[in-house]
């Protein structure tokens, strides 16, 4: 059984109560903006964290046991996997995004140790960073006998997701303001994995508009600038994701420094391109940033306990339009369209993103602010203090959706800043 999540006063709840009371039908016959969100479907999210050790071990005996069967096993530790008095992790949520808001006014959440639940602090578990749209779940597990096996977090919240349209020609112009709006210098300066000093970065943003950025306005620029960058990119591999035991998601696909990437070396997984796209905005003064999604592949009628890799991550990049809001883009798609002339004709998969309200944004970072990564870099981190077996050690990460029907308002203008009531 879930633990309710009872911080009702505390978050955003737009798919039902006051706020969904406040967006009467008048909302949708208001005047068209440069985004518009349509046909809205509300879904239950169940979303998860495991870690886990790769297979069991019989401490007596030191038999290992792989999909029900037994093997003789010599030099095996069975020492436990996760040593310590507990750990505390954290799962980042965005609170809203261009096509999504999420509500947890009926929020629930558990851990898990080695199976037994151990009940969670609702005043702790959910947590907002005021004036953004980041907030995060929170759970704590204590390992009574001082180690674990096993440790499963869980979280369950609705959301309600949108197809987003953008005029692309209203968007475009949007002039240069003479300051961006509170809050955008953090998506303006460099932090890990995105640098918009590197020269090579930004000499292309720069040079892919004839006469500099500051000659058109600044959606030209940055469609400019994602499609010189994007045209550019050999592919180092194609997923966006790493896969561990069984075909579950362990981590997004970054090869975390150890080998070069970037468009000095050339290229790079996807979200290094996303990564180096949104560096290049950065370079030539436009706030952008990644928005870490999970989308769930396409397995066809096969039941979810026989599906391998049933998810994934997706990479949706934005940036910002002062009056028009955070702008999509999906750099993977645009890649596609390097022969295209960005002057003339729009660029797929920039600002109409192809089934973009199939995503689940969770995150602006690798790494929830004040925690750190595990074996991966897979969004959540957490706070451990312990001694983990690697040998042993897996973790993963699963989410899945159920429709709970159509939204009351079918029509109305997305967000333009990362306020949220």
């Amino acid at each position: 059984m879930f633990t309710m999540l009872a911080a009702a006063s505390m978050i955003l709840s737009p798919l039902g109560g006051s706020s969904a009371k406040a967006q009467t039908p008048a909302a949708a016959a208001a005047p068209p903006s440069a985004m518009m969100r349509s046909k809205p479907k509300i879904d239950d999210i169940r979303l998860e964290v495991e870690l886990f050790q790769q297979a069991p071990i019989d401490p007596q005996t030191g038999t290992v046991t792989v999909n029900g069967q037994g093997y003789g096993a010599t030099n095996v530790k069975t020492s436990p996997t996760y040593v310590g008095p507990g750990v505390s992790i954290a799962m980042p949520v965005l609170v809203r995004t261009s096509w999504c808001d999420t509500d947890f006014s009926k929020g629930l959440a558990s851990a898990f140790v080695d199976g037994l639940e151990q009940q969670q602090d609702p005043a702790t578990c959910f947590t907002r960073q005021p004036g953004t749209a980041e907030a995060m779940l929170r759970f704590d597990a204590r390992f009574p006998r001082g180690s674990a096996e096993g440790v499963l977090f869980k979280a369950a919240y609705q959301v309600q997701r949108w197809e987003l349209a953008v005029d692309e020609g209203m968007a475009a112009r949007a002039t240069w303001p003479r300051e961006w709006p509170s809050g955008m210098d953090r998506f303006l300066k460099a932090e890990f994995g995105i640098n918009p000093a590197l020269p090579a970065v930004k000499a292309c943003a720069e040079g892919a508009t004839k006469g500099g950025p500051r000659s058109v306005t600044p959606f030209m620029a940055a469609k400019y600038a994602v499609h010189a960058i994007a045209g550019r990119w050999r592919a180092g591999s194609s997923t966006t994701s790493i896969f561990g035991q069984k075909g579950a998601l362990r981590g997004v696909n970054f090869t975390d420094l150890n080998q070069p990437w970037g468009l000095e070396a050339g290229g790079g997984t996807p979200v290094e391109l996303a990564a180096t796209c949104v560096a290049g905005l950065r370079s030539i003064g436009i706030p952008s940033r990644i928005v870490f999604c999970l989308v769930e592949k396409n397995q066809g009628s096969a039941p979810r306990a026989v599906r391998s890799n049933s998810v994934q991550f997706r990479f949706i990049c934005e940036f910002f339009i002062p009056d028009a809001g955070w702008i999509p883009f999906d750099p993977l798609i645009v890649r596609q369209q390097s022969s295209i002339d960005p002057a003339k004709s729009a660029v797929k998969g920039f600002a109409n993103v192809p089934d973009i309200e199939k995503a689940l944004p969770l995150a602006y970072a690798l790494v929830p602010e004040g925690y750190q990564k595990a074996d991966r870099f897979a969004l959540w981190g957490w706070k451990s203090g312990l001694g983990v077996d690697e040998s042993r050690a897996v973790s993963r990460i699963e989410f899945d959706s159920s429709g709970r029907g159509n939204g009351k308002v079918p029509m109305m203008p997305a967000p333009v800043s990362d306020e949220a009531p």
